[in-house]
């Protein structure tokens, strides 16, 4: 799950909420990775760079979604997340993929989306790290 844990040089450190769109049938889970694809929001996951992190859990139906609680990523925005780690924790700088559940990131730094500015002494799958959306 994508924790926001500050905004640089934001007045408050509150993102502002908006609601948006969901995908037919798919599975919204609180601090999700989404991208809005076609108006609709769905799962950000590999070389995808998100464009906004759930609020809430929600299952869609098939017809007649409701909206999605959400916030739109700014550059200013620093998020723990977990790693998933298959051989190690990549230095701090480099740019790592989403995993696939869009929850967390992986370990894969070729063509990521996701800046590590912290390791915070990560070493194994589902430790923290620190990371930006650039």
């Amino acid at each position: 799950m994508f924790d926001l844990k500050k905004i640089i040089n934001g007045r408050i450190n509150v993102p502002e909420t908006e609601s948006l769109p969901t995908t037919a049938s798919e599975v919204y889970v609180e601090g999700e990775a989404l991208v809005l694809t076609d108006g609709k929001l769905t799962k950000a996951s590999g070389e995808t760079k998100p464009t906004h992190i759930s609020l809430a859990d929600y299952t869609a139906p098939e017809s007649d979604q409701e909206e999605l609680p959400c916030f739109r990523i700014t550059p200013e925005m620093v998020f723990d997340a977990p790693i998933e780690v298959s051989s190690k924790v990549p230095a701090v700088g480099s740019k790592v993929t989403l995993h696939t559940d869009g929850l967390g990131v992986t370990d894969t730094a070729e063509s990521g989306v996701a800046t590590i500015v912290h390791t915070n002494g990560a070493t194994a799958t589902g430790d923290t790290v620190t990371v930006i959306f650039e």
